[in-house]
């Protein structure tokens, strides 16, 4: 048992946690207005599927278990858990004294709840985090709860802790449906108030937090879609805060007094993929030597400006699970003499997709790498869509797929390596069913995935994330490029923001603003 909790509780470094220097005295009031990027598509935590549901969700909501500033799993509303021997199952000890925005007390039957309809037939677009692993739960006592796994599941806790988690008012829930994501009731420092699509989401201070009384008393997160129109608010004192900055506008606001900018380093890697069931990218000798041909440090450099780090394997430094793996560098010549052994000495022509505006400077890193690929004979056509549609040409079944050469961005938001390698690499999860897109298959590495997936202890655990990921690098169905870093800015009279590896920036009870 104690084997496997170390293995939960082992995280790299992460998140970037802004306090205040002792000159700065913690003051109670005040509205913050946050700047978001995008409308939130659900304040149902089961069913929101973006980033800007998440960061609102996490200041409403709270799970059993969170990530602390490091990444860990440290307790939320359970003190503490363990686990039987056989990995099977899980007793937490809950919190108590803690109670939900509309007064329903929170205890084992709101657990138990929760759980359930993640597991039952209402099947919440986020039910896969508990339902090939949950087989029942059990409320012990009042304060005491038991889930029971189908199998070990070496990563429950990060599950737990996953934005998807938030644990909603049984009360609420009855009593709304459906309608829960537009009327949100958590045990979190803040309140819902109201929610005007399109133009903001408001609410207030939690008189009644089980963990002190909140700083502030209000968070209006206005939905501001142009970029530089955020900025503007930022600089013009509109907001307070404002979310991903483009590195362009990151040297002007560095020189504003007023203005704190902090950039970390994310979990999300931007990649190529292969559709691998289509020739010639059947071969791996073209997939590498495509690998070869790509200049990262370049991309990075150039089109980044450095605010960006050179990826040399699908999983981010900062996830857990990571480790070194010798990448593809920079060798023109070596692709071309792969690219001829696999039968090209004159090069190929191929068909390179992108989106454009969906992460930062995609279609950019798009048009560089396309006259990288020239320089090694591999002629690419670049196309774009807008978002949705190239999400739905790449859903298409390998038998109509048409797809050869793809950029897209991934990043684990149960902070793992699972949940990389599994949906994105695993035959069962070839798409529609799941999300590889590559049609890439190796029994091996399957084989490896699922028994890192069930270790229980922390050695074997990393032999298997590391021959799997070997193997991944060998096999090259993609080519991480990058990764990310997200670059928020604030002014300097707000303290205690939490800028996430897991692309969240959000706010806590202990946030305050000067007056």
């Amino acid at each position: 048992m104690k084997r496997l909790l170390a293995v939960l509780g082992i995280f790299a470094l992460g998140i970037s946690l802004c306090w205040p220097g002792a000159s700065s005295a913690q003051v109670y009031g005040g509205t913050v207005i946050y700047a978001a990027g995008a409308d939130p598509d659900s304040l149902d935590p089961a069913n929101a599927e973006s980033n800007p549901s998440e960061a609102v969700n996490r200041m409403m909501y709270e799970n059993l278990a969170r990530f602390d500033e490091k990444l860990r799993i440290v307790p939320g509303l359970a003190t503490d858990w363990k686990v039987s021997s056989d990995g099977l199952t899980w007793t937490f000890n809950l919190r108590k004294g803690v109670k939900f925005h509309d007064g329903t007390p929170f205890n084992a039957e709101a657990v138990k709840v929760f759980i359930e309809r993640m597991i039952g037939p209402e099947k919440p677009s986020r039910a896969g985090l508990y339902t090939p692993f949950v087989n029942t739960v059990e409320v012990v006592d009042e304060f005491t709860v038991k889930v029971n796994l189908k199998a070990p599941f070496a990563f429950f806790l990060n599950n737990l802790a996953h934005s998807a988690s938030g644990i909603i008012s049984p009360t609420a829930l009855k009593t709304y449906g459906k309608d829960i994501a537009r009327r949100p009731v958590g045990t979190g420092p803040f309140k819902f108030v109201e929610w005007v699509h399109g133009d903001h989401l408001t609410m207030v201070r939690n008189d009644e937090y089980w963990g002190g009384k909140p700083y502030l008393d209000k968070i209006t997160v206005k939905t501001v879609k142009e970029d530089s129109a955020r900025v503007m608010m930022l600089q013009s004192g509109d907001a307070h805060l404002i979310v991903r900055i483009p590195a362009e506008d990151i040297p002007r606001l560095e020189k504003d007094p007023n203005i704190k900018l902090d950039s970390t380093e994310t979990l999300r890697v931007l990649y190529l993929g292969f559709n691998c069931a289509k020739k010639p990218f059947t071969d791996v000798r073209v997939r590498q030597a495509i690998s070869y041909a790509i200049d990262k440090e370049s991309i990075v450099k150039n089109i980044y400006q450095g605010r960006a780090l050179v990826a040399s394997g699908m999983v981010a430094p900062l996830t857990t699970g990571y480790v070194p793996i010798q990448g593809y560098p920079y060798d023109p010549e070596k692709a071309k003499k792969l690219l001829a052994e696999a039968g090209f000495p004159k090069g190929l022509k191929a068909k390179l997709w992108s989106p454009q505006g969906r992460y930062p400077k995609d279609f950019e890193m798009a048009q560089a790498i396309q006259q990288q690929l020239k320089k090694v004979g591999v002629e690419c056509s670049l196309d774009t869509m807008e978002w949705a549609a190239y999400l739905a040409a790449l859903r298409k079944p390998v038998e109509t797929n048409e797809s050869e050469i793809f950029l897209l961005g991934w990043a684990p938001s149960t902070a793992e390596a699972r949940w990389i390698l599994y949906p994105l690499f695993a035959t069962e999860q070839w798409i529609p069913k799941g999300n590889n897109r590559s049609f890439y298959s190796n029994k091996e590495f399957d084989d490896l995935v699922n028994k890192f997936t069930r270790a229980t202890n922390k050695a074997d655990m990393d032999r298997y994330l590391k021959a799997a990921q070997e193997i991944l690098a060998k096999d090259a169905p993609s080519i991480p490029i990058l990764v990310t870093k997200e670059t928020i800015g604030y002014t300097k009279k707000l303290h205690g923001v939490i800028n996430s590896p897991l692309e969240l920036t959000y706010f806590d009870h202990k946030t305050y603003l000067e007056k």
